[in-house]
């Protein structure tokens, strides 16, 4: 039987990531007309791939772990399923992260030097994140005694080595976005004019969005009682895809304003 308390804790956390879903419903249908705009129609390349499975997996995340909420699974082995569904949330959250990259890789010029070094330690942060939350997390884990009887593994719950992960990704925000900053006080410092405005003050934003989100997950799973631990679970995926989406509509949006000012440049020109 669950004491009250801790009852109370899984239904807050349930009730969490059923308004997640519900969020990205309503962030979907209210972003598709620039989703349309700026990504349909257009050639299919590594960043609408970034964009299409950080937009679309969400909802594949969100739908898995609507049902882990919402299905009575008293007599179930639920292991593989979960191992599902954190695979579909991991997925989702690279992919947003991708597209962090790609932003700060036009931010610099387009540097391939950067870009490798970017996707190396993104390499790194994963392999570490993922073997060292496994590896703490058995050591958290209780020793199963044989003579007892089986217990369901269904609970909404996480364990708090899943804080390690989390402070992986922040890490690696943290990353981005200082080299963000940087670029722009180093190259751009002689450039105010409004474009560059727009598109590091749009950068710093989002990913100062996505940076507290991640910070909030990382309290929430080591500080606060176990039963709470899955509250930030699907919102972490939620907030990541609708953030990471706005970043690639702005920096089309950016894209597209630069080349209407250098076409505004060069037809005078041909007109003398």
């Amino acid at each position: 039987m669950v004491a009250p308390l801790e009852n109370i804790g899984i239904q807050t956390a349930k009730y969490c990531n059923v308004a997640g879903l519900g969020i990205l419903i309503f962030d979907y249908f209210l972003t598709l007309e620039p989703e349309i705009r700026w990504t349909w129609n257009r050639r299919w390349n590594i960043t609408r791939i970034l964009f299409v499975v950080s937009r679309y997996m969400a909802f594949v995340a969100a739908v898995m772990t609507s049902y882990a909420v919402l299905a009575t699974r008293a007599n179930e082995n639920c292991l593989n399923f979960s191992r599902a569904s954190n695979a579909t949330h991991i997925i989702s959250i690279l992919a947003a992260e991708g597209l962090l990259i790609i932003r700060t890789y036009a931010f610099w010029k387009q540097s391939k030097k950067l870009l490798a070094v970017l996707l190396v330690l993104a390499a790194i942060c994963v392999a570490c994140g993922v073997g060292i939350t496994s590896f703490v997390g058995g050591l958290l884990t209780a020793p199963v005694n044989p003579s007892a009887p089986p217990t369901n593994n269904c609970n909404f719950e996480t364990s708090r080595a899943s804080a390690i992960q989390y402070g992986f990704l922040v890490a690696y925000e943290l990353l981005l976005l200082s080299l963000m900053v940087f670029k722009r006080y180093e190259y751009y410092s002689d450039c105010n004019g409004r474009l560059v405005r727009a598109i590091f003050q749009g950068g710093v934003r989002y990913m100062t969005a996505i940076i507290f989100v991640s910070v909030v997950n990382i309290v929430i799973t080591s500080v606060v009682p176990i039963s709470y631990s899955e509250m930030m679970d699907l919102p972490q995926v939620v907030f990541h895809s609708m953030l990471a989406s706005r970043v690639l509509f702005s920096l089309r949006e950016s894209d597209q304003h630069l080349a209407t000012l250098q076409l505004s440049t060069i037809h005078p020109a041909q007109e003398d």
